[in-house]
């Protein structure tokens, strides 16, 4: 049935031509409908190639990242006004965090699910202004279960968050694609500068309640922006709508093509690609989650599943610890004003308007801190491809024990030297979170790749509830000391399970390494409809 110019409409239950399935020489050539040639969206992408178009899409997409890293940077300081609002104990505090991570948990696969079904646009749309509402919302919190419940509700609205990461992604070119990835991250990195440069400005003379108001401010401008972006081509593309994908393609190639150069996408008709066969039940998820668990696969799927945990752990610990340290240090500035000793009682200065109270020093000492991450992106960068995924995320994690063990000696140092320890951790961190999202989904299939990212960020979530335990209650609980050595016994302990990962994806091709992190060989036959090479023995 005519679609559109040139475009023709696939069947999505359509069966295989009949005869062999096309061997791997041919497996690169799609399918003709008639005389005519035919071309997929990827193809048309890589024909396009980057340009303003995917530059735009960058800042967009970015503003989710950078709003989410808000929201995020915003515990570490939310905590202690609240303590300051309504006299909460420590262990309440680190439940404030806790709850939001909760929300993500169940956030995560929602949000998922809508962008699969309705649409990536749409998702991304819904969850701006879930996150938008709630936290606006939570700044009018009138007692402290109030604020709980409603920052659960930002948490579940940030459990959507990729789904910006997947609309960028699903516009860039497949050779640079994996720079722009990197690149989008740096968002995450400035909101988190942001945050802190936002509550150094706010705090000391206004409410906490106009830090989150202010905080909002990148998911205001990004409901502006939205209706302007386009529905991703390869969503329109695999729900049939290919009149919509090739229109998306056009005004790309516009946006893209030099001026006074004409436009153009592939000749012929636009069509699904062939994809793999798959031994996997694709419609059965706990199917795919026992695929991640079958024998060749589980020692490899247990041992990123703890790094997971240990690394958002480690990640989210130190950005909280940053504040505590400093909150805790507060008292020790000669003024005379109560407040905690280091490391001491859980005591914490208030302002007349209900914030913390801390000293310039302090504030420049987190924002400086917040720095931290664009390091550990540099690191990051320069050793995944030299040393290998492996190594780099073994490196991050030994270097991330070298400053924990260092503030063991928290009680004798100078701040300068307390800020530069979680500073080096905090960089540490970030390159190891970084290897880990580019390393994990090379070690699967494409047909349990998403399945196998969303166990692992659940589990992230799990390392992310618990940290508040230790970076908050036992810090000021007056047991400093324990909670550092657990999180540098922990990176130790992360680095070494790191080192001894079974499968190295440096240099490979997805789909092409198996259980030891050799490359598949072996005749591969490929069928239509499919999502997975089996190896023909």
């Amino acid at each position: 049935m005519e679609v559109g110019d040139g475009l023709v409409e696939q069947p999505s239950s359509s069966p295989p031509p009949p005869g062999p399935n096309p061997t791997p020489a041919t497996t690169s050539q799609h399918p003709t409908v008639g005389p005519e040639p035919t071309w997929t969206v990827d193809e048309a992408i890589d024909e396009i190639g980057f340009g303003p178009f995917q530059l735009v899409m960058l800042c967009v997409t970015g503003l989710a990242w950078m709003g989410d890293a808000m929201e995020m940077m915003l515990l570490s300081f939310l905590g202690p006004a609240a303590r300051c609002e309504w006299g909460i104990s420590p262990r309440q505090e680190g439940m404030l965090t806790s709850v939001v991570f909760v929300g993500m948990l169940f956030g995560a696969p929602t949000w998922g699910q809508i962008a699969d079904w309705k649409g990536r646009k749409l998702a991304f749309f819904c969850t701006t202004l879930w996150i938008f509402v709630a936290g606006l919302a939570s700044s009018f919190a009138g007692s402290f279960d109030e604020l709980c419940a409603w920052r659960a509700i930002v948490g579940f609205g940030l459990g959507g968050v990729p789904v910006a990461f997947s609309v960028f992604m699903e516009f860039l070119p497949s050779g640079n694609r994996g720079v722009w990835l990197t690149i989008i991250e740096t968002f995450w990195t400035l909101g988190s500068v942001a945050a802190a440069g936002l509550a150094w400005a706010v705090l000391p003379h206004h409410s906490w309640r106009l830090l989150l108001q202010l905080s909002t401010a990148p998911l205001a401008l990004l409901l502006l922006l939205i209706p302007f972006v386009s529905e991703s081509p390869y969503h329109s593309a695999a729900v049939g709508d290919y009149a919509t994908a090739k229109a998306t393609l056009t005004r790309m190639a516009k946006a893209n093509a030099p001026r006074n150069q004409p436009v153009a996408l592939p000749k012929g008709t636009l069509v699904s690609p062939l994809v793999f066969q798959s031994s996997v039940a694709r419609d059965e998820g706990a199917g795919r989650i026992a695929t991640l668990l079958e024998r060749g696969q589980r020692k490899q799927t247990l041992m990123l599943w703890f790094i997971f945990f240990a690394v958002a752990f480690s990640y989210y610990g130190v950005v909280l610890l940053t504040t505590e340290v400093h909150v805790d240090s507060n008292a020790a500035r000669g003024d005379g004003r109560k407040g905690g000793t280091r490391g001491g009682d859980d005591a914490v200065a208030c302002t007349g308007h209900g914030s913390p109270d801390l000293n310039y020093g302090a504030y420049r000492d987190i924002f400086v801190s917040s720095t931290a991450e664009l390091p550990g992106l540099v690191l990051a960068a320069l050793s995944v491809d030299l040393i290998g995924r492996r190594n780099s995320l073994s490196s991050s994690m030994a270097l991330n024990v070298v400053p924990l063990l260092a503030l063991l000696g928290y009680a004798t140092f100078p701040i300068w030297l307390e800020t530069l320890a979680l500073f080096l951790s905090r960089a540490a961190s970030m390159w190891a979170f970084t290897v880990l999202y580019i390393y994990a989904p090379e070690t699967v299939n494409t047909s349990v790749r998403a399945t196998a990212m969303g166990m692992g960020n659940a589990v992230a979530r799990l390392g992310g509830m618990l940290c508040p335990l230790f970076a908050v209650e036992m810090v000021e609980s007056g047991r400093m000391t324990g909670a550092i050595a657990f999180f540098a016994a922990l990176a130790c302990v992360t680095s070494t399970v790191a080192f001894f990962l079974p499968i190295e994806t440096a240099g490979k091709r997805l789909d092409q390494v198996d259980e030891t992190g050799e490359e598949r060989h072996g005749d591969v036959e490929l069928t239509y409809g499919a999502t997975e090479p089996t190896n023909k023995k």
